[in-house]
C-alpha cells in the first residue's frame, strides 16, 4: 500500500452517535499491556468536580438490556470486494478496497467524508471503514487510547465491558505480515446490548495504517469474527 490509511467497523462507535442501527459506541477507539481473558468491566468513570455547595446528582443504576431475539449472524457468508473513495481531513482522497458480506449496503455520511459503512439489511450489523493520514501510533497504542476514551465517553450505566484485548500478526491477501491489535467489548447504548470489535492494522511497518470496527449483537460473535478476519486481510489501497 503506497499511502497510509486507516480503516474503521463502530465495534468509534461510542463517541459517534446512533444512526440506522449503527451506534456511536460501536466505534470508539488506545495501549498498555495487552491481555486476553474473561470479560471485565472498564470501571467507573470519575465524575467531574462539582462546585462547592452544588449538590451532585445520584448515579444511575446499570441498565438492564432488553433481549434481542434475532437469529445469530451466520458464518460461511458470501463476500464481495467493494471499492470506495474517502477523504481524510486536510488530505487528498484515497480509494480503498475491502471484502464485506455480499448484500451489505454502503452508507455514507456527508459530515464524515473520511469513512464509509456497510450495513446488513436489518441495520443491526455493520462494518465501518475510515481512512486517516498520517499514521502516528502503533496498533497497540491505538487500542489503549480507545480504552481510555471509552471510559471518558460512556456513562457508567451503559456498562462497558472489555471482553478481549490483544495483539498478533496476521497475513494479508498480498502475502505480507500485518501487525494488528484487537479490542472486543459490549455496552448498552440504548435498550439492547451491543457487541463491538475494533481492530487496528499496520499494513506496512509498525504504525497503524488501517482501523476497522465490526458491530452487532452478542449472538453474532462468530459471524462478526469471520467478517473481521475477511476485512482485515483484504483491506488495501486501490491504485
Amino acid at each position: 500500500m503506497k499511502r497510509v490509511l486507516l480503516a474503521g467497523l463502530l465495534l468509534l462507535a461510542l463517541a459517534l452517535g446512533v444512526g440506522g442501527g449503527y451506534y456511536v459506541g460501536d466505534y470508539v477507539d488506545a495501549p498498555r499491556q495487552t491481555t486476553t481473558g474473561a470479560a471485565a468491566p472498564l470501571g467507573e468513570v470519575s465524575p467531574s468536580p462539582t462546585p462547592s455547595g452544588t449538590p451532585t446528582s445520584p448515579s444511575l443504576p446499570v441498565k438492564t438490556p432488553s433481549p434481542n431475539n434475532l437469529e445469530p449472524l451466520e458464518t460461511g457468508l458470501e463476500y464481495a470486494e467493494r471499492s470506495f473513495t474517502v477523504t481524510p481531513k486536510d488530505e487528498r482522497s484515497v480509494r480503498l478496497s475491502v471484502e464485506v458480506p455480499q448484500g451489505w449496503r454502503l452508507k455514507k455520511n456527508p459530515k464524515a467524508p473520511a469513512e464509509v459503512k456497510y450495513l446488513d439489511k436489518l441495520e443491526e450489523r455493520a462494518v465501518r471503514v475510515e481512512a486517516v493520514e498520517p499514521a502516528g501510533k502503533t496498533p497497540e497504542a491505538e487500542m489503549h487510547q480507545l480504552i481510555v476514551e471509552l471510559k471518558k465517553s460512556q456513562a457508567p450505566q451503559n456498562d462497558v465491558r472489555i471482553l478481549r484485548q490483544d495483539t498478533e500478526v496476521i497475513t494479508g491477501n498480498d502475502g505480507e505480515p500485518r501487525s494488528v491489535a484487537t479490542l472486543v467489548y459490549t455496552y448498552i447504548p440504548g435498550e439492547t446490548l451491543r457487541y463491538v470489535i475494533v481492530r487496528w492494522i499496520a499494513i506496512n511497518g509498525q504504525l497503524t495504517t488501517a482501523e476497522m470496527s465490526i458491530t452487532g449483537l452478542p449472538q453474532d460473535a462468530d459471524g462478526l469474527n469471520e467478517v473481521l478476519e475477511r476485512a482485515s486481510t483484504s483491506v488495501s489501497e486501490v491504485g
